[in-house]
């Protein structure tokens, strides 16, 4: 496939992707309003913090679905699919094996913790026990759907997973509609719905592959080569997936033992915020991904950083447009979207949550590069334990009496840190120009964020707060910050790749 078509490619899969992300955020938004005014604060905040602490093991799983999505990718680009099914095999093999483990692990360390750790109100203690086995099942169902859409992804298949993703949505706003109409206790009945909407998610990726993917096809014959490279892979990953899920929700847990399930509620606001955020910078990243792996395979090694270094500009760009109005709007969107029902720490937490991501959108693309070498070990340890300071210094700074928000302060510090470490260490992996990313990704969005910061400022000065500001806000932010960086901050290479993303949404009925 020649540069050409792969921009294309990625241009017609980043479309499949905003418009999946655009419904997911609405829905989304909505559903988290409803649940919210129907749980309540305390029963929402009981359920993210239950959640969050079973979330804790998705590090095993987030570890071995990157390992097999990245030799998916790496063996059709060399179009060896004999291999491809031996992937295959193996993963799905090791899928079972995380499902009993995870199962172990839960059922002993998760329940011990749920019952002599957790700050929980005594009359929710048998709802969070309902919510505690209803989100293993859930997460049993993810583990098991990864080898499936691993290769949905490998083959670029975005139109489907950009379906499923909405299906997802739209059955959880269903259930938000539902649940005020229901008699018997509601956290508990809203837990095992959406354990039921795991189960769809995997019936749906398992049947689309089948059918679809000739190599999706299981044989008795277990190539132990191939295990051991996905293993050792999997096994450095596993502290980069340890170390996010730790900063997440190792700091869910020490907010819970010095604050209680209030400010798990205010943080599980925020997290709804910050995934559609994120989500939609990662349609940027995520078609990108398998053209880095491709591009790294065969040899490529400067198109691959071309890539990395637009991934990151493009992504923090995004992730600036997105979040200025937000920044702006804060009281009155949360107010908005929530009426009376926002938590305690909500907006400050937001505009720190907001901070982390753009190290985030960062880090996407470096782990892109370090993922396709395959060198895992030095990347995953080192900036691994940079993210891992984030727990710790949290606990201190709460032990000393400092506020919530700074323990949140500390995961930005922790990222920051981590950044600079995984620049280091990919640099004795690819011989890149330490001045050519600078010029390349921070200059340009200084530059853009120094010129458009101030505009939606203008507005504030002379429009009252409500609906008319925030529209007009969103308008200056959406056409100063699009002008400035199509003018100053794009290349040639990019701007070709914005003018195809745009013509293909015009075209796009057409086709």
């Amino acid at each position: 496939m020649s540069s050409t078509e792969s921009n294309k490619l990625i241009a017609r899969n980043s479309i499949f992707m905003s418009i999946r992300m655009t419904m997911i955020l609405l829905v989304t938004l909505y559903t988290t309003r409803v649940v919210l005014s129907v749980l309540g604060v305390t029963d929402y905040g009981v359920y993210n913090v239950v959640c969050g602490f079973v979330s804790m093991f998705v590090f095993l799983n987030t570890s071995m679905s990157n390992g097999i999505q990245r030799f998916f990718n790496y063996e059709l680009a060399r179009n060896r699919i004999e291999n491809v099914r031996e992937v295959y095999n193996v993963a799905l093999f090791i899928q079972v094996i995380l499902v009993v483990l995870v199962i172990v692990l839960t059922e002993t360390l998760g329940l011990w913790y749920l019952h002599h750790k957790m700050n929980l109100p005594p009359d929710r203690m048998e709802a969070a026990e309902w919510i505690f086995q209803f989100s293993v099942l859930s997460f049993v169902f993810v583990i098991l759907q990864v080898p499936f859409a691993a290769a949905i992804m490998a083959h670029e298949k975005m139109n489907y997973y950009a379906l499923v993703g909405v299906l997802d949505a739209m059955l959880k706003l269903s259930i938000a509609l539902v649940l005020p109409y229901v008699q018997s206790d509601r956290l508990i009945v809203y837990g095992a719905l959406l354990a039921m909407i795991s189960v769809v998610n995997f019936i749906l990726y398992y049947i689309y592959a089948k059918r679809n993917f000739s190599e999706i096809r299981l044989h008795l014959h277990f190539n132990l080569n191939v295990f051991q490279s996905i293993a050792s892979f999997s096994g450095w990953n596993i502290f980069g997936s340890f170390s996010h899920m730790m900063k997440e929700q190792g700091l869910n847990l020490v907010l819970n033992l010095f604050f209680g399930p209030v400010v798990n509620a205010a943080r599980g606001v925020v997290a709804q915020v910050n995934a559609g955020l994120e989500s939609f910078v990662q349609n940027i990243s995520v078609p990108v991904r398998p053209q880095v792996v491709q591009s790294y395979a065969a040899g490529n090694k400067e198109r691959t950083m071309r890539l990395m270094f637009s991934v990151s500009k493009l992504s923090c760009i995004l992730l600036y447009l997105l979040s200025l109005p937000i920044l702006y709007e804060t009281d009155f969107l949360l107010k908005l979207w929530l009426s009376d029902d926002v938590p305690a720490h909500t907006s400050s937490f937001l505009v720190i949550t907001i901070a982390v991501s753009f190290l985030n959108s960062l880090n996407a693309s470096v782990s892109s590069v370090v993922h396709a070498s395959g060198k895992m070990r030095n990347y995953q340890v080192f900036s691994s334990l940079a993210v891992l300071l984030a727990v710790p210094l949290a606990y201190v700074v709460l032990h000393w009496g400092y506020s919530a928000e700074c323990a949140l302060w500390m995961s930005f510090f922790s990222m920051l840190l981590a950044q600079v470490v995984s620049l280091m260490i990919l640099k004795t992996i690819v011989d890149y120009s330490v001045a050519d990313y600078l010029k390349s990704i921070l200059w340009p969005f200084a530059l853009v964020v120094g010129i458009t910061f101030w505009m939606p400022y203008l507005v504030h000065l002379y429009v009252q707060p409500g609906f008319v500001r925030f529209v007009l806000t969103c308008a200056v932010s959406l056409a100063g910050i699009s002008l400035t960086v199509y003018l100053l901050a794009l290349n040639r290479t990019e701007k070709e790749l914005v003018d195809g993303m745009l013509r293909r949404v015009v075209n796009l009925r057409h086709e």
